[in-house]
């Protein structure tokens, strides 16, 4: 009777403590293989771009602006919306990428100063297509989000969020740094080029992001 007593003791003990391993066993095998968290969330990054906002009132430094792609827009979806590209319908693609509600990507801009921690907190903008082609001057990457992405505007102005097709054409050298231009919908172009829009007449608009630099993830 005595032995059976000590073996129902034993098996009480080693189901508890089954019980109680279970679960941190279960949680230790997640942390491990689970994808390592980025700075834009958990999703790995193809590409990370740093880069200092020009002011919109003036020619000074408007604080870091960082844009990271989760992935390129794909060649299907390069397909899906060819028509709407090659004749600048930007309403009729803005229709198209919100069809399927799938960001490629982010734009951060620096948050609110003086207004609380939450404030602080980095200003976000989906981007919902992104592509990036090699061109004789070097490299040139193209992001579209259906959103006012106020760069370069006064932090508190920026984080308001507003419907808006915006166009993000910057454009690198050979030494790797680029420079970027944000337009809307009344100053893109189609490039055939490239198959992509892109800022119609380049030049003459303000620069918005200088020294954009890729950053390793």
């Amino acid at each position: 009777m005595k032995g059976e007593l000590t073996m129902d003791k034993n098996l009480i003990v080693s189901f508890s403590v089954r019980h109680i391993l279970m679960p941190l066993v279960g949680v230790a095998l997640c942390l491990t293989f689970m994808p390592k968290p980025t700075a834009a969330g958990s999703t790995p990054l193809v590409e990370q771009l740093v880069a200092q906002a020009v002011s919109v009132s003036g020619s000074e430094r408007a604080g870091r602006v960082e844009i990271y792609i989760e992935q390129w827009s794909s060649e299907s979806e390069l397909a899906r919306v060819r028509e709407a590209l090659r004749h600048a319908d930007t309403a009729r693609l803005t229709a198209l990428l919100q069809q399927h509600k799938q960001r490629v990507g982010v734009v951060l801009t620096p948050g609110i100063q003086g207004h609380g921690a939450r404030a602080r907190t980095r200003t976000r903008h989906n981007v919902l297509f992104a592509r990036a082609v090699d061109t004789p001057a070097g490299r040139q990457v193209i992001a579209i989000a259906d959103e006012h992405l106020g760069v370069g505007e006064p932090p508190l102005e920026s984080r308001k969020s507003v419907s808006e097709f915006n166009l993000i054409d910057i454009r690198f050298g050979p030494d790797g740094t680029g420079v970027g231009k944000v337009v809307s919908a009344a100053d893109v172009a189609f490039s055939p080029a490239t198959g992509l829009l892109e800022a119609k007449d380049y030049a003459r608009h303000p620069a918005r992001l200088l020294d954009v630099r890729v950053q390793k993830p």
